[in-house]
């Protein structure tokens, strides 16, 4: 043998065992090779590509057998590929098969094509790959990105999700309203280009503190292109790889907009309330100052005639003098009434520990009731923090119009209360006459009497002081009639902590104050 013929010998032998290690190479990659002679219609598949195609061994392999593997649906699609790639050569590919026990397979095929344009002397080479697992996959993605698109549109609220660069991954499709743009032309857009380039300004400094680690949560306003102003609770969070990296800053804008207009008013409601209160003040002064002066000058004037005029007798001189004063006095009262009408609720005085029982007690002790009519001061009483001043006005406006009501001399009014946990259930009980039904809606409204005030004195503002308190305090009151329908049971809410809201504890029931006897009487309540 000739050393070039040895040669060629070693060329030829390297060069198969290239061509078998690259065979062996894409076997193992999953990569199947196959070839296709129109001259003489052989076609050679590979171990991979008969498994691929689920072909056996002795399977005949032709052109009609493999296009009874390829989807119905994809013959025509594919041999306008094999037409196509006889003009540029190249055959690129994805189509379906379906093997014999009916499943279907993606393939993806890549081949080289060489020969004549009529095909008779068409060659071609390629591989096939199965990227039914890969099909998959992208199909499990675009459902997650889709139920992740459902789930962001579900807010009520804006969602995004921008990169190191401010350019867009992700949004909810309610920005495609905002910036009036498909969810593809919003992704990839840096963000100066939709909100353009002083609002970017304005909001890079809180990007660069999210893509720095921090977490921002602020309040800011967006005004649509239709002139509509929304309002939203923002926040700012870095967006972390496996591996701890920042690679961008997911974004959620809670719309608070109704919560917001809901602030607005009510701050509309406060300041008015607080002119109206203002207006109240002054006509209080007025009504102290301004009415007061010239009444006391009256008040003089009445008395100084009854003293000129002590020894007149003729006709009713006297007893008309005598009720010029009464009235007078009367209207005094009713001013004085009037003045803490005003300031009931509002100057509450400091918080202080307060003994109830202790309290009763000075109260009807500064009352003087008769003799014989009874203030007690039931055990049940508590000792507890709070407001003094509110609380002392109500349970003795409560106790002398038990006292000024009732139809004797002898009589027994009773206090008593139930620790509520955080509220106390306070009873004033009296065994007089009791309110007659009609009475049951007046007798919280001002000027409101039970009987004319030439029979007894009284300006009608002591139950309307006790109800402007309570509603203040947080509370409630109400009245019912007493065990057998005798006299009158008042019983008040009283908060223990009125400043936090929302813990109003109410109950009608007889059982929460210690009064003997039950409601088998009517119930009214006020507030």
């Amino acid at each position: 043998m000739t050393k070039g013929h040895s040669l060629h010998l070693e060329d030829h032998s390297a060069h198969d065992c290239a061509v078998a290690d690259m065979q062996m190479l894409l076997e193992a990659t999953g990569v199947g090779t196959w070839s296709y002679d129109s001259a003489t219609h052989a076609l050679q598949l590979d171990r991979v590509c008969r498994e691929m195609f689920d072909l056996a061994d002795d399977d005949v392999l032709d052109m009609d057998n493999m296009r009874k593997r390829i989807h119905p649906d994809d013959v025509d699609h594919y041999w306008q590929a094999v037409t196509e790639s006889m003009r540029t050569g190249n055959l690129s590919i994805n189509y379906r098969i379906v093997r014999k026990d009916g499943t279907v397979r993606f393939i993806s095929g890549r081949a080289r094509t060489a020969g004549t344009a009529d095909g008779t002397g068409l060659q071609i080479r390629g591989v096939c790959i199965d990227i039914s697992d890969r099909r998959e996959l992208e199909q499990r993605l675009r459902s997650t990105e889709s139920r992740m698109q459902d789930l962001a549109d579900s807010i009520p609220g804006l969602f995004s999700f921008i990169d190191r660069d401010y350019r867009v991954v992700f949004m909810s499709s309610m920005y495609r309203e905002i910036f009036e743009r498909s969810h593809d032309e919003l992704l990839g857009q840096h963000m100066a280009e939709l909100v353009g380039e002083e609002e970017f300004r304005d909001r890079k400094p809180r990007y660069d503190a999210a893509l720095a680690g921090e977490t921002l949560l602020y309040d800011a306003n967006r005004r649509l292109p239709d002139g509509t102003e929304l309002f939203y609770r923002v926040s700012h969070q870095p967006y972390r790889d496996e591996k701890g990296a920042i690679k961008g800053v997911m974004s959620l804008a809670l719309d608070i907009t109704e919560r917001k207009r809901a602030e607005q008013a009510l701050q509309h409601k406060s300041e008015e309330l607080a002119r109206s209160n203002h207006d109240l003040e002054q006509f209080a002064y007025i009504a102290s100052h301004d009415l007061k002066a010239p009444l006391r000058a009256i008040e003089a004037l009445g008395q100084w005639l009854q003293e000129d005029l002590k020894d007149y007798t003729d006709g009713e001189v006297q007893t008309n003098l005598g009720l010029l004063r009464q009235r007078t006095q009367r209207l005094n009262r009713l001013l004085d009434d009037l003045m803490e009408y005003s300031r009931a609720g509002r100057r509450v005085g400091s918080r202080r520990e307060v003994n109830t029982r202790e309290m009763v007690q000075d109260i009807a002790t500064l009352l003087a009731p008769p003799p014989s009519m009874r203030v007690e001061a039931g055990p049940t009483l508590p000792t507890f923090d709070t407001h003094h001043a509110p609380l002392e006005q109500v349970l003795r406006n409560l106790i002398n119009n038990a006292i000024k009501h009732h139809p004797t001399q002898r009589g027994h009014v009773r206090v008593s209360a139930v620790d509520q946990g955080k509220s106390l259930l306070f009873a004033v009980q009296d065994d007089g006459e009791g309110i007659p039904e009609d009475y049951a809606e007046k007798v919280f409204q001002m000027f409101q009497t039970l009987q004319p005030r030439d029979e007894r004195e009284g300006s009608g503002m002591g139950l309307a002081i006790v109800q402007r308190i309570i509603d203040w305090q947080g509370g409630r009151v109400w009245f019912h009639a007493g065990p057998g329908g005798v006299g009158t049971v008042f019983k008040f809410v009283w908060q223990k902590n009125p400043d936090l809201p929302g813990e109003e504890i109410f109950t009608e029931t007889e059982e929460d104050v210690d009064v003997p006897g039950t409601d088998e009487t009517r119930q009214h309540s006020a507030g």
